[in-house]
């Protein structure tokens, strides 16, 4: 009985062992798909400076297999970077599309896009207008960045400069007086950009709004306009309300009308 009984065990013994190489065949193959098939794996943070100026990129990786290459481009101009572990850090100077191409060395590549729009490329608006014969009054605000009122000045005809005569920074005005025939008045923000405004004495009484999208003239109706070529003395004088409202927005209606 003992030997019929140890006949029927061989068979079992047989199945388990195939089990466990169909196990083992299949686990192997599993890790060569994984290997083969595997992608790059990152997350990307964009960190705005307080200045407005510039961004710092912040390229995470994720997955942990090795890499065969590693770029990054801003509007298809490749961006230098430091590697800090599995973190690659690159600075952004102007807004764009940020591209990041990473490959395995499996040959299995990723792409990603990010855009940078924070950095502060556009100069301050200005609203000006020249109130009488060589006296020039602006506002002036900036959508991203402060302004650097210690950068605000003016170039008379003899390109001599001018300070401010007055200036309300808590109101974003300044005021300009000048013995010449024209002015020219420059506002910076604090990212360094410049906006710039130009007037002559005979322009009285007319607006300018200078802003990203170009210069908007409020012209003066003919007969007042023939009144102001005859007399340009300094006793002439105009209504100086406008001048203490901020800059109207795009589309204001105030531009349109004739004053």
């Amino acid at each position: 009985m003992s030997d019929e009984s140890n006949v029927k065990e061989k068979p079992k013994k047989r199945k388990f062992s195939k089990l466990k190489y169909i196990i083992a065949f299949i686990f192997i193959n599993v890790i060569i798909f994984f290997v083969v098939t595997s992608q790059p794996d990152f997350e990307i943070s964009i960190v705005p400076d307080p200045d407005a100026k510039s961004v710092e990129i912040r390229v995470t990786q994720k997955s942990f297999f090795p890499l065969q290459s590693f770029i990054m481009s801003l509007d298809d101009s490749p961006l230098s970077y430091t590697k800090n572990g599995n973190t690659y850090v690159a600075t952004a100077t102007h807004n764009g599309t940020l591209e990041v191409v990473a490959t395995n060395l499996n040959t299995m590549s990723q792409t990603m896009y990010e855009r940078i729009d924070s950095i502060d490329s556009t100069s301050p608006t200005i609203f000006a207008q020249l109130v009488k014969k060589g006296v020039l009054n602006i506002t002036f605000e900036d959508g991203h960045s402060d302004i650097d009122y210690d950068s605000i000045y003016a170039l008379d005809s003899d390109d001599k400069m001018l300070k401010p005569s007055k200036i309300d920074e808590g109101e974003g005005r300044a005021t300009f007086e000048f013995k010449t025939y024209s002015i020219r008045a420059f506002v910076s923000d604090t990212a360094g950009n410049q906006g710039e405004v130009e007037f002559n004495n005979s322009e009285i009484n007319q607006t300018k709004l200078v802003s990203a999208e170009g210069m908007e003239v409020n012209d003066i109706p003919v007969d007042e306009r023939e009144n102001t070529e005859k007399d340009l003395s300094n006793e002439t004088t105009f209504d100086e309300g406008n001048l203490n409202e901020k800059p109207p927005k795009k589309n204001d209606d105030y531009l349109y009308e004739k004053h």
